[in-house]
């Protein structure tokens, strides 16, 4: 018993990660080019050490959310062997 509370738990905190979109980050849009009359917000970095750009976007997305950007740019996406660095900037668009 004692060993499925404990797996029940791994498996609990392993679900939330800073890599999951959040509810806010879900609300934010993706700009395939950098937006045009919006405020910046400011530059976020999501990084994953374990090979997935996709992840490492949900961090920054999710670091702009928190912080009021309705629109995020990722800038650059940066890979060194497993690690994935995404530099972005977060916008307000009104």
């Amino acid at each position: 018993m004692r060993k499925l509370t404990l797996l029940a738990l791994l498996l609990f905190a392993s679900c939330s990660t800073p890599h999951q979109l959040t509810e806010e980050g879900s609300e934010v849009k993706i700009a395939k080019t950098r937006p045009k009359h919006c405020s910046v917000i400011g530059k976020y970095k999501g990084i994953h050490n374990e090979g997935s750009v996709d992840l490492a976007r949900n961090q920054a997305v999710n670091l702009a959310a928190k912080e009021g950007a309705t629109d995020v740019y990722f800038d650059e996406e940066v890979n060194n062997s497993k690690k994935w660095v995404v530099h972005a900037t977060g916008f307000m668009c009104k």
